[in-house]
Formats: C-alpha cells, sequence, structure tokens
C-alpha cells in the first residue's frame, strides 16, 4: 500500500481534507444517536474555517494526516490543554482526536499515523485521549500502551467515553 503520514497545515487543502474527514468522524460517531438536526448543528460549528485556522496555527496544537494513494483517510490533532488530575505534574499532550476512517482503518495505516504521532510526542511523561466508548480505535490505542483510566462523558452529546492515558514508555 501507498500510505503516508505528514504534517498538516492550515492551507486550503489542509483545511478542506481536515474538514472532510472531520465531518465523517462526527458522522461515524454519533450515527444512530444523535437527532439528524442536531448532528448537523454541532457539524456546521465544528467546521468553522476561521476557528480552524486558528486552532491549526497556533503553536501548541499540531495536525497529521495519513494518506493512502494521496487521498487523506485520517487524521490526529494534538495540543496542549486541561489535563486529567492525575497527571497534573507532568509534561503531557493531549491527542484532541485520532481518527481514520472505518474502510481504511487497519494495521498499516494505524501504523503510519501512530508512528508519525511518535515521532512529536516521544519528549512528553504522559499523553491521553478521550474516546466514545464504542470507539472502534479502543483495542489499537490500548495495543499502543494507553489504559483507560476514568469513564466520562463526551461532550457536546453526553455519550459515555472513556479517559486513557499512556504513560511514557521507555525506548
Amino acid at each position: 500500500m501507498d500510505i503516508v503520514s505528514k504534517f498538516t497545515i492550515a492551507s486550503e487543502d489542509g483545511i478542506r481534507n481536515l474538514f472532510m474527514l472531520k465531518e465523517t468522524q462526527i458522522r461515524e460517531m454519533y450515527k444512530g444517536s444523535v437527532e439528524e438536526a442536531a448532528l448537523n448543528a454541532y457539524i456546521k460549528q465544528q467546521l468553522d474555517e476561521r476557528a480552524t485556522i486558528n486552532d491549526l496555527n497556533n503553536l501548541s496544537t499540531q495536525m497529521m494526516t495519513v494518506f493512502l494513494k494521496d487521498v487523506p483517510v485520517g487524521y490526529v490533532i494534538i495540543r496542549q490543554s486541561v489535563n486529567p488530575k492525575i497527571l497534573a505534574e507532568q509534561k503531557v499532550i493531549h491527542y484532541s482526536s485520532f481518527y481514520i476512517m472505518s474502510e481504511y482503518n487497519n494495521t498499516e495505516t494505524r501504523t503510519s499515523l501512530w508512528n508519525k504521532c511518535l515521532s512529536v510526542t516521544r519528549k512528553y511523561d504522559a499523553m491521553w485521549i478521550e474516546v466514545l466508548q464504542t470507539d472502534p480505535l479502543i483495542p489499537f490505542l490500548e495495543s499502543c500502551g494507553f489504559m483507560v483510566h476514568e469513564q466520562s462523558e463526551m461532550k457536546p452529546f453526553g455519550k459515555a467515553s472513556h479517559i486513557m492515558i499512556r504513560p511514557k514508555i521507555e525506548d
């Protein structure tokens, strides 16, 4: 397979790819469990171009996209943010989103994106992510060293989620 993961900037192509992936992600996450009108309103809010450009241009935020034959099939956004209390005294990074389109969710695609993430996050004491309890990437995240720390409810729809933490693993 021709798979490559690379950093993404707030260019026209970068924003267009992110919006396509993010809309697909949100629709997959809440399919059949959230009223269509509420889902569409949420998607519209999440796909705000100005806010997205500002977010991606923030030095504490980085985005990587995984491509299959030059077609974007997944992405990750990592940022410095408020951390779970257990991680308060550590240097921590937050995976605010880690997503691969369901039809491309395979070992090669996941590994490519994960290895790109590690190239940026190795220096941190820990990493954390919040995912829906139904997220198909949970087994993969666990294989990467993430552990369920606590149960939560993901905003804005209050769906059951896991807060997962990955402590630093020495090479």
